[in-house]
């Protein structure tokens, strides 16, 4: 690589990290960064296998962070440690096998279907006061494997759904589903990169070297951005990344035609 071309990955990775930044510190999605994938592949012009697995590093590290940061709120759920750390390690192990089974094509659609979805989920999906008495703990189970499924899968923890599912559909505390929903992807994002050594499939000094840029950058502009947060700054963001998710995800399911 020449230096100009150096240069131009680091200014387009710059503005990809203070866009990612910002957003996700905006809505408090601290660990589901699946927008970096989005903008490596838009800004930055990677091939969507070689962002996925630059977006795994970004949010391993992301989850580590929080599992060392939020001890209190991973602790909460305790009981159900067993079942979603099982059943989410599966699910990425799973996925990140099929990644790398699939065509560009196939992925670059279903990243556009999972934009729309997070986009409708960010416009009309809102928490719901917990049930007197939730669900059965088994349903847990399915859930997690779902969301380490798209960890493994496309570098995305799927905290979009699984939270508001166990929040919705399970009669969880959304305090409680967020927590649940943390868990899965610590666990999976690390699944996830454990998967792919075992297959042989080593990162490479790049994936690393780019990985590491985004993570600081990311980190630092949401360190900024969350001493100005409000519930309005969220709602405004929200309501600005719904329109632009659903657009980019037709555009990548026009890729089909």
């Amino acid at each position: 690589m020449t230096m100009q071309a150096l240069i131009m990955l680091l200014v387009k990775g710059l503005i990809t990290g203070i866009i990612v930044g910002t957003v996700t510190a905006s809505i408090r999605s601290w660990v589901d960064r699946f927008f970096l994938v989005i903008l490596l592949v838009n800004l930055m012009g990677l091939p969507i296998h070689e962002a996925i697995t630059v977006n795994l590093v970004v949010l391993s590290v992301a989850a580590l962070l929080l599992s060392l940061e939020q001890t209190d709120v991973l602790t909460s759920v305790r009981e159900d440690w067993a079942l979603i750390i099982i059943s989410s390690g599966i699910g990425a192990l799973l996925g990140r096998v099929l990644e790398f089974a699939l065509p560009d094509i196939a992925l670059l659609v279903l990243l556009g279907i999972y934009a729309i979805l997070v986009g409708v989920r960010l416009l009309f999906v809102k928490p719901v006061p917990e049930r007197e008495v939730p669900a059965h703990p088994a349903w847990l189970a399915p859930v997690s494997f779902g969301g380490g499924f798209l960890t493994g899968l496309l570098s995305a923890g799927g905290k979009p759904f699984t939270v508001p599912i166990y929040n919705w559909a399970l009669g969880h505390h959304p305090k409680r589903a967020y927590a649940l929903g943390s868990l899965g992807v610590v666990t999976a994002a690390w699944a996830a990169i454990l998967a792919q050594i075992a297959m042989g499939k080593f990162f490479t000094p790049m994936e690393l070297s780019l990985g590491a840029y985004e993570f600081i950058v990311i980190s630092l502009t949401a360190l900024f951005v969350r001493r100005y947060w409000t519930p309005k700054l969220n709602r405004i963001i929200s309501l600005l990344v719904a329109p632009i998710l659903i657009v980019i995800g037709i555009k990548f399911l026009m890729l089909l035609r």
